[in-house]
């Protein structure tokens, strides 16, 4: 579960649901008062679930979700 250190608005994903991603990949960005803060992802994994573009945020929601599950091994 990815959470947001500030509260203001959810600006844009830097990635789509699906995506496979590396852990310090930025995953959205949250704006506050016109300053950009980018959230990030901490661990390698895969993107289940972000929070819609425009939705408000306080400091410490959740914004995303990863599953950590490993990659299957390609054959």
């Amino acid at each position: 579960m990815i959470r947001t250190p500030v509260g203001g608005s959810v600006w844009t994903h830097s990635v789509g649901v699906g995506q496979r991603v590396l852990a310090g990949t930025t995953l959205l960005i949250c704006e506050v008062m016109k300053t950009e803060f980018p959230i990030e992802a901490h661990i390698d994994g895969t993107v289940t679930w972000l929070k819609a573009c425009g939705e408000t945020v306080e400091a410490d929601d959740h914004v995303a979700t990863l599953d950590d599950a490993p990659v299957p091994s390609q054959p």
